[in-house]
C-alpha cells in the first residue's frame, strides 16, 4: 500500500511538472472555463455565479486542474457548494463556498504543503495523496495570484482566489 501510495503521489507530481513547463500562456475566457468546468460535474448541489467576459492572460490547463482541485476537495466534503467568478478593477476573483466541516483556522497555512493531511482518518484518506492544494497554490502564484482560506457563510470552507490582469 504504502509503494502505490508513493508512486500515486509522484505520478501525480510529475504530470503537474510536466504541465507546467510545457504549456504556453494564452488570453482565454476565465468565464467559459468556468461554465464548462461546473458543467462537467452535472452537479445540482453545485450553485454558480458567474459574471460574463472574464478575461485571463496564463496557462489555461493548470487553471482549470487549480479550479478541479477546489472544487473536487469541496464535493469530497461537502452537500452544497457555491461558485463566484467576478472581478474588480485589478483582480479576477474565483470563490468556492461550502457547507462542509470546514478547516480549522490553524491549519488554513498548513493545507498548501505538500503531501499534508490534517486528518487521516478523513473521508477518502487514501485516495487522496496531499498534493492537490499544494499544486493548486502553484498555479495560483505562478500566475501572481494569491488564495485565502477563510470560513464560509454555509459555514464551511471558503476558498479565496485572486488572479491579476
Amino acid at each position: 500500500e504504502d509503494v502505490d501510495e508513493m508512486e500515486k503521489m509522484l505520478n501525480e507530481y510529475l504530470q503537474f511538472a510536466s504541465a507546467d513547463s510545457k504549456e504556453k500562456s494564452e488570453k482565454f475566457s476565465l468565464t467559459d472555463l468556468m461554465i464548462n468546468v461546473i458543467k462537467k460535474y452535472e452537479n445540482k448541489n453545485i450553485i454558480p455565479e458567474i459574471h460574463k467576459n472574464i478575461l485571463m492572460h496564463g496557462r489555461k490547463n493548470l487553471i482549470l486542474r487549480c479550479i478541479n482541485n477546489f472544487i473536487d476537495n469541496s464535493i469530497k466534503y461537502a452537500n452544497k457548494i457555491y461558485i463566484q467568478l467576478s472581478k474588480t478593477s485589478n483582480h479576477n476573483i474565483i470563490i468556492i463556498d461550502d457547507d462542509g466541516p470546514g478547516i480549522d483556522e490553524k491549519e488554513y497555512e498548513n493545507v498548501f504543503k505538500p503531501f499534508y493531511k490534517i486528518d487521516k482518518s478523513r473521508g477518502e484518506a487514501k485516495s487522496s495523496v496531499g498534493l492537490g492544494l499544494s499544486i493548486a497554490s502553484d498555479i495560483v502564484r505562478s500566475h501572481g495570484g494569491n488564495i485565502i482560506l477563510e470560513k464560509s457563510p454555509q459555514k464551511g470552507l471558503r476558498v479565496k482566489v485572486f488572479f491579476p490582469f
